[in-house]
């Protein structure tokens, strides 16, 4: 009994593997756990056929000072989860370089498997964080991200 018990172990152990980057710390983690929200990309643009699972992390920077004499949120950090539909799924989470606040999400056409190209329009901070503090400049920018299971490219295009 004790020798199937250590097999089911080793078998279990051999079959799962870690889904979140190594460069992504436990206290990233934790932070978006706790207090982000997730957003289902794949019901963007249900008109594009989708083969990956996509999803959008977005969690809050704390420690900045944009509020005028109040606590808010300037800037969101932002994480997208990737994984395939296939029997044995390749998944994998890459941290975004944009920060800011996503105001607008376009999936782009791709025929390639496994593979698709996503535009993120952006501002450089929360509408709150303008609306409180009418010294902070916007910018706002176009991100083109390349997403594969293995793989995130981010290129800014403004």
């Amino acid at each position: 009994m004790k020798n199937i018990f250590l097999l089911v172990v080793i078998f279990l152990t051999a079959c799962s593997h870690s889904a979140v980057k190594k460069d992504l710390s436990i206290n990233e983690l934790s932070i978006v756990m706790a207090y982000g929200t997730v957003k289902e990309l794949n019901n963007i643009d249900p008109d594009i056929e989708k083969d990956l699972l996509i999803r959008l992390y977005q969690s809050p920077i704390f420690g900045e000072s944009c509020f005028i004499e109040t606590h808010g949120v300037c800037r969101n950090n932002y994480y997208i989860s990737v994984s395939t539909f296939d029997e044995f799924p390749q998944s994998n989470v890459f941290k975004l370089k944009m920060v800011g606040e996503v105001t607008e999400i376009r999936w782009l056409q791709e025929n390639k498997n496994d593979y698709v190209e996503i535009e993120f329009t952006i501002n450089q901070y929360t509408k709150e964080a303008l609306d409180n503090n009418s010294s902070l400049v916007n910018v706002q920018s176009k991100i083109l991200v390349k997403l594969k299971p293995s793989s995130l490219v981010e290129i800014v295009e403004q």
